[in-house]
Formats: C-alpha cells, sequence, structure tokens
C-alpha cells in the first residue's frame, strides 16, 4: 500500500441551517474540488470536521458517504471520544469501511489521568478494534482535548503495541514538540497541523500537514511543500498562507469562517455549524468576503 504522505484535509461537517442535521449531499461537491486542486487526503471528523459534535449514527454515515465518493483521495478517520468502548466501535466501523488510518484523540473528558491509563485505554483499543496490518494515529492537540500525548506514554505504547501505530498528528502548534516527535520516533509518520508550520513541516522530513486551509487552497499547500522540499525559498507562500489563517481565525469559530469561503467557491449554498459553535452574521460574512478577495492565496477562487 503507497504509504500515507502530503496535504491532507480536516473537512468540514456541512450542517443544514439550526445545525441539527448533516447536508450528505454537499460532501461530493467539497471532495470533488479537493481533488480536483490536487489534495492528497481527507480527515473527517476531526476538530475543524466538528467531531465531537456528532452521534455514532452520524459519525458512521459521514464516513460512509465519505469513501463512497473519495475518488483517489486517502482517508483517515476522526474516531477519539472519551468512551473507550465507543471509540472501540467506530474505529473498528472505520477500518470495515476501508479507511487508510484512523485519527485517536485521547479520552479528553477525563483530564489529569496517568500516564498509565492513557496506555491502558489505548492499547486496549488496538487489542479490541485493530486488525494486524491496521494502524492507528494519535492526535495531540492539548489545548483542546486538554490530554497531551506525552513522550513517556507513547514510549510505553511503542513498546507494547508499536506495530498498529502509524503515527500521529501534532497541533500543539510548538515547532519544538513535532521535532521532538520525529526525532525521538523516526519509524512514526508525524503530520503537523498548523498552517503556520506547513513550510517547517515539510522542510523538517514532517510525512505532511493536516491542516484546516487545504480545505479551500491544497492547490497552493501543494506547491509550498514542493518549495520547502526541494531546498527553495518558501518565505511569500508560507506567509500567503499564514495570512489565510490569520483571516479565519478572526472572523471564526473556523469552522463557520470555511464555510462561508467554501460557499463562494464551490458556488454551493451556505452550510452551518452544530452548536455549541455559532454560525457568523450577515455583516461577519461580508466582511470576510471583502477581506478574503484581497488575499493573494484567494485570487483565483472567484470569491
Amino acid at each position: 500500500m503507497e504509504e500515507l504522505a502530503g496535504v491532507f484535509a480536516p473537512i468540514v461537517t456541512p450542517f443544514r441551517a439550526g445545525g441539527t442535521t448533516i447536508d450528505f449531499a454537499w460532501l461530493p461537491y467539497l471532495l470533488s474540488y479537493l481533488e480536483a486542486h490536487g489534495l492528497d487526503g481527507v480527515v473527517p471528523m476531526g476538530t475543524t470536521g466538528e467531531g465531537p459534535s456528532l452521534s455514532p449514527d452520524e459519525r458512521k454515515a459521514l464516513l460512509d458517504t465519505v469513501m463512497a465518493r473519495r475518488g483517489r483521495l486517502r482517508v483517515i478517520a476522526g474516531v477519539g471520544t472519551p468512551s473507550l468502548a465507543l471509540t472501540i466501535e467506530l474505529t473498528q466501523h472505520a477500518f470495515a469501511s476501508g479507511v487508510d488510518s484512523v485519527l485517536v484523540l485521547p479520552p479528553y473528558y477525563w483530564r489529569n489521568v496517568s500516564d498509565e491509563g492513557l496506555v491502558t485505554y489505548f492499547r486496549t483499543l488496538c487489542d479490541k478494534a485493530v486488525k494486524p496490518g491496521q494502524k492507528i494515529m494519535l492526535y495531540h492537540i492539548p489545548h483542546i482535548s486538554g490530554v497531551p500525548i506525552t513522550l513517556n506514554m507513547l514510549d510505553a505504547l511503542m513498546e507494547t503495541h508499536g506495530d498498529c501505530i502509524l503515527g500521529l498528528k501534532d497541533s500543539s502548534g510548538n515547532p519544538r514538540s513535532a521535532l521532538e516527535f520525529m526525532r525521538r520516533y523516526p519509524t512514526l509518520k508525524v503530520f503537523i497541523g498548523s498552517d503556520d508550520l506547513a513550510g517547517f513541516a515539510y522542510e523538517m522530513g514532517a510525512a505532511g500537514t493536516i491542516s484546516l486551509a487545504a480545505n479551500v487552497v491544497p492547490d497552493k499547500l501543494q506547491a509550498l511543500r514542493h518549495l520547502a522540499q526541494s531546498g527553495k525559498d518558501y518565505t511569500q507562500a508560507q506567509e500567503e498562507l499564514s495570512a489565510l489563517r490569520a483571516l479565519l481565525v478572526e472572523f471564526g469559530p473556523v469552522q463557520a469562517s470555511l464555510k462561508v469561503l467554501l460557499s463562494k467557491i464551490l458556488n454551493t449554498p451556505l452550510t452551518f455549524v452544530r452548536p455549541p459553535l455559532l454560525n457568523l452574521s450577515a455583516e461577519q460574512q461580508f466582511g470576510l468576503l471583502a477581506r478574503a478577495r484581497e488575499l493573494p492565496i484567494l485570487k483565483d477562487r472567484n470569491l
């Protein structure tokens, strides 16, 4: 099997007005756009995809839709929950659906638990849900989950279950953290989850990026990747990408900002976020689009 690497998008989940139901018919438009613009793969039901806000049945139905319409895109499914039993169930469903891997948050409700407890959680997940040849990815996003993937925890997990660990996504935003993971575990695939560190990630030899801006400009990220990996100056490309991320955050939540841009880029109806996230007001939408049209990275996106 071709190894997982490159530019991945943590795709948004399109909700209808009110946020109570998913607009499954909208997803193929996004997937077709991403494939046509050079994306390597998608990560449904992550942070950008509001994964923790979805029910188990919604997660399964969403993943089934993605798998049916993914084309050549690789898929890493977000499955992590505070419930070990539910995470096992979602992981089994994901692998049965044919995903390339799964992305597993630590059990984020249970803060201040010991490394031993977390290791037991992941070991049990591997024993119950991962068959030979299948591998999971861990999700390090401590400022959101409140539960970090520590080096001690990963050491213990790799000692007994290294065969079922593919790698991890580091969304800490800390380049030192990413470098430490890459240097300590050279056999693991480390993906960086920050657009601001995309050029750094490619230059330092990370497997790739899983960053929110890839929802709208996957081709620009591929161009940045090529520059960084070939030793060329990627400063301008990185600055343009960081400016886009900053704009999305400014008008956030980023999930809502992305959906406003995507409705214009894809020429589709606007989709929405699920509470407790809030959609952008009409005034905010106008301001976001006006500013977005001024960004060099979006000049050819028909906004």
